[in-house]
């Protein structure tokens, strides 16, 4: 091989295989009560120009079933001009506020993540599922399996946080230095002759 020149594919190992990539799916869950949802939708309402924010708030309802969404009775005006205006908002609309709501209070979402809302018990869920490729850093797997290592006992600590990296419960085993000296060299071979 001349100086300057590339080794074959096959002298590259896994460097010689086409850069292939793994994928990390990351899914996050926002769960919104009421309140905030009333909330953001009149923030974007005011931001649009809208007057909802400054009438006085009758009632909110989340709505389910064919139109599903948030329904907003306000009071506008005072005394005899007093007049009241309910707003329904459908669920890509209350997706929109929210979204515009978590900008302004600096709760990061990633642009290019895909979002959907729905209606839960405890008000709406926006979910953001966002998928990253990474270049893959070793060759193919030959197998992947899993196995259950053992049952956890009934009072297991969990650990949370960088403590959850460490797994305390299954300590490593501890080889003498000279087992694994002899794991590592070869054999000669009048050496097991002589041993036996």
């Amino acid at each position: 091989m001349s100086p300057g020149s590339r080794p074959a594919g096959d002298d590259l190992g896994i460097l010689g295989t086409a850069m292939a990539k793994v994928r990390v799916q990351e899914v996050r869950k926002l769960l919104l009560p009421i309140e905030t949802v009333v909330d953001a939708v009149l923030e974007l309402d005011r931001s649009h120009g809208g007057t909802l924010a400054i009438g006085k708030l009758m009632e909110a309802r989340v709505e389910t079933g064919a139109q599903p969404g948030l329904t907003l009775v306000v009071i506008q005006g005072s005394g005899s001009g007093a007049a009241a205006v309910q707003k329904h908002y459908t669920l890509p609309a209350v997706a929109a506020a929210v979204i515009h709501y978590c900008f302004r209070a600096r709760i990061p979402l990633p642009r290019q993540a895909t979002k959907s809302i729905e209606v839960v018990p405890e008000g709406f869920q926006l979910t953001i599922q966002h998928v990253t490729e990474v270049l893959r850093l070793h060759g193919e797997l030959p197998q992947v399996s899993q196995v259950e290592v053992g049952s956890r006992p009934a009072d297991a600590v969990i650990a949370t946080g960088d403590a959850a990296l460490d797994d305390p419960t299954s300590p490593e085993v501890e080889q003498p230095a000279a087992a694994v000296a002899a794991e590592a060299a070869p054999a000669a071979p009048g050496a097991a002759a002589s041993a036996a």
